[in-house]
């Protein structure tokens, strides 16, 4: 009986490592992303940047790891809800309340630092989630089937629109597209910019809420297939996970690299590509995700150097929070400023800098501490009190 609950608790605690080591690399991925962006927006989104970083960011990062984010989102929904069936009569509840103060938190943040929040659009959706928490396994999936054939189908839909209404072809005009906050002379001028800027965006972000509750749905869906607990039991499981994101992910990187070497003229081809590259993030993220289960469940030896992810995914609310600090501060103008002296080069320098700044961080952080600045104060906010009896209740130094 003893051993039986000893092997429970290495199982729960590898899943908690694991789920730890994606949420840490996914947010050193977000990290590149967002700092290209501050800095290709504030420069005027020069869209012929041909680079070695240009495409290596755009072929290997963007849209991948804020999906796989969304993904752990409703991982996490799935984890809490659970905890908070055990202690509490009513976990939809708590979780509103939790969903509650992570929109303020995104309001605060998009407010007085960047207008790229994702907190505010999480809470918003994870409201949706709701009415899942209860449903099986086998409706989730109905539900991902759907909204899948939905977002694939998409482009087609699109195409057709705009041949009946305008005949053009629907391709984004990105000159039109300016990010005003990110050329703010100064800080109080940057508030009301970001506010007008949130209305632009915002007028603009239905597909991505959509791909994100679609993430956040596959997370559940996980979860209720018990996919996470005991890996090592599943490795059969996770072996065809694998292989089929590899096959998805290579045939949406494929068209992504095609095109952007050798661009279609045909309409149709176009659309055909434009389905699957809008699944490209989709495709990589759960690449990400199931490679780094293969390394995690079939090269112990590697555990020891995945584990530097854990120290920044478990004070991740913290960490981005922080890394758009650094990055509006090092970059805008009305900080140092250094946009207009920056190479492709020293971004993509500066966003692994910042992240390795971030792993000190959270492991000193950690050492003295049992959880993060924010994620103290998030748990402080939900629950009134942090109440793990496993645990201390107070926020000193961890023994």
């Amino acid at each position: 009986m003893n051993a039986n609950k000893v092997a429970h608790a290495m199982s729960l605690k590898d899943r908690v490592h694991f789920l730890d080591i994606v949420r840490g690399f996914a947010l050193m991925g977000i990290i590149l992303v967002n700092y290209f962006l501050i800095v290709d927006s504030a420069k005027g989104f020069d869209m012929e940047s041909n680079d070695i970083f240009h495409n290596l960011v755009n072929w290997f990062a963007s849209g991948k790891f804020i999906t796989l984010f969304s993904f752990l989102f409703g991982v996490g929904f799935m984890i809490f809800m659970d905890r908070a069936a055990q202690k509490v009569d009513s976990p939809n509840k708590l979780f509103a309340r939790r969903l509650t103060i992570l929109l303020g938190f995104g309001l605060l943040h998009l407010t007085f630092v960047w207008i790229g929040d994702i907190l505010a659009y999480y809470a918003v959706a994870g409201f949706l989630l709701l009415f899942f928490y209860k449903r099986t396994a086998k409706t989730i999936r109905n539900w991902l089937i759907t909204l899948f054939v939905i977002q694939l189908l998409t482009p087609f839909f699109t195409m057709l629109l705009h041949t009946i209404s305008t005949g053009s072809s629907g391709k984004p005009d990105f000159a039109d597209f300016e990010l005003n906050s990110h050329n703010s002379l100064t800080y109080l001028a940057s508030i009301g910019d970001r506010w007008a800027d949130m209305v632009t965006m915002a007028s603009s972000s239905f597909f991505t809420v959509y791909s994100m509750f679609f993430m956040f749905l596959l997370g559940v869906y996980f979860v209720k297939m018990e996919f996470f607990k005991n890996m090592e039991a599943k490795k059969a499981i996770w072996n065809r996970i694998w292989i089929i994101c590899t096959i998805a992910f290579l045939i949406t990187q494929g068209s992504t690299i095609i095109t952007a070497v050798n661009p279609f003229e045909n309409a149709l081809w176009m659309n055909t590509i434009s389905a699957l590259e809008q699944n490209g993030g989709l495709t990589g993220s759960m690449f990400y995700m199931s490679t780094l289960a293969m390394l995690f469940l079939h090269v112990p030896q590697l555990r020891g150097a995945l584990m530097v992810f854990t120290k920044v995914g478990r004070m991740s609310l913290t960490c981005y929070l922080l890394h758009s600090i650094i990055g509006t501060l090092l970059f805008l103008k009305y900080g140092a400023g250094l946009v207009d002296h920056l190479q492709p080069a020293g971004t993509f320098f500066m966003a692994i800098g910042v992240y390795v700044f971030l792993v000190l961080f959270s492991t000193f952080w950690l050492k003295r501490f049992k959880y993060g600045p924010m994620e103290f104060i998030w748990r402080q906010l939900t629950y009134g009190k942090v109440n793990d009896r496993s645990k201390t209740n107070t926020f000193h130094a961890a023994k």
